[in-house]
């Protein structure tokens, strides 16, 4: 058994209007530490990516503040070493049904993961023997109208980040003279967002693999360039191309890293904060909000880094690229990148429509 959970007591700490059982403070903790180095039952490999983590402990502290609700008192290690089976299958298939009356099937599914992860993490612990996840009556996941980008709106997007559009920030005064911070310029800002754009808008990286993105990890010669993803999902790594966009956007950002000279050690991070303390990594957060900024901006609605990566997807599938090469660029199994690279109706009605005249009689 961990650590954590051999000094677990009974006590209970107060935290503003609720009071919290140390115990599930400690099994959380002891969860956590457990998903960073253990397989999740989606994966063969060991560990998982920080936003994955977080959503599951996320998830779990939900399901255990709804179990306290429910019966009366917290699940603890004590309640478990008792009666292991008080955490059985008809008690998460009541939980599936209260979040089936407030949120959508997809985030039903999602809670259901983090489940089957606590599930094994317990049975790791030796707490469980038996496993209270099998043979769950799940609502289905309705496949998604694919959400890339038009190339309408994909222009608009595009435009946004020819010319800034954030005020420049007022430049700092120090003893009466003013000080030339250029991190705190916009132009400079709008090279480095665009690169960050185009990346992701035409070679796909995921939000986290764009953040964690160092120099060495790019190389761009005259007609081609290649982007080596160390640590993507499930902490598997690949290598991809970088079409021409992305490349002119990204060596312009480069060539503005040296004249700032931000540094070009190869383990430096690729994209850095300008403002505040600048040359540190960019966060998942600055990225998103960034896009959101850009597409207010542009008049575009709905614009996030995966509707970034989903636009690649497409504009590779109109382009004829094969299903595996897709899947290989974008670091996703085959199955995933038909669901990611399907048709939608438009399309599929366009099609259609091409054999409206085709009556051989």
């Amino acid at each position: 058994m961990s650590f954590s959970l051999r000094k677990i007591n009974n006590s209970m700490i107060n935290t503003g209007n609720k009071t919290m059982d140390t115990t599930q403070k400690s099994i959380l903790e002891a969860f956590e530490d457990h998903l960073h180095a253990s397989h999740l039952p989606s994966r063969i490999r060991a560990g998982a990516s920080e936003n994955t983590i977080r959503g599951y402990v996320y998830d779990m502290r939900e399901f255990l503040t709804w179990w306290e609700q429910t019966e009366g008192k917290p699940l603890t290690v004590a309640v478990l070493q008792r009666d292991p089976f008080v955490l059985n299958k008809k008690l998460i298939q009541d939980y599936i049904s209260y979040l089936e009356r407030r949120v959508g099937n997809a985030t039903v599914l999602r809670k259901v993961s983090s489940l089957r992860a606590f599930s094994k993490y317990l049975q790791a612990e030796k707490l469980i023997e038996h496993e209270p996840t099998n043979g769950l009556r799940l609502p289905e996941k309705a496949e998604p109208e694919p959400r890339g980008l038009s190339d309408s709106d994909r222009s608009r997007f595009e435009s946004a980040f020819q010319q800034p559009w954030l005020p420049r920030v007022p430049k700092r005064k120090r003893n009466g003279t003013v000080e030339k911070n250029v991190f705190e310029n916009a132009d400079h800002r709008l090279v480095r967002d665009r690169a960050i754009v185009f990346l992701m808008m035409y070679a796909g990286p995921r939000v986290d693999e764009t953040c964690n993105l160092n120099l060495g990890d790019i190389a761009l010669k005259e007609k081609s360039g290649s982007l080596h993803i160390r640590k993507g999902k499930g902490l598997r790594e690949r290598h991809t191309a970088i079409p021409l966009p992305a490349r002119k956007a990204i060596q312009a950002w480069l060539d503005l890293r040296d004249e700032l000279g931000v540094g070009n050690e190869k383990e430096k991070a690729l994209f850095v904060r300008m403002r505040g303390k600048h040359g540190e990594r960019l966060s998942v957060r600055a990225i998103q909000d960034m896009i959101s900024d850009a597409a207010k901006h542009a008049g575009v609605e709905d614009v996030t880094p995966h509707v970034l990566r989903h636009t690649c997807a497409f504009m590779l599938r109109t382009a004829g690229v094969d299903i595996e090469t897709r899947a290989k660029m974008l670091g996703h199994s085959v199955k995933t990148a038909s669901k990611y690279g399907a048709p939608g109706s438009n399309e599929i009605e366009k099609a259609a429509a091409l054999l409206d005249h085709a009556e051989a009689a």
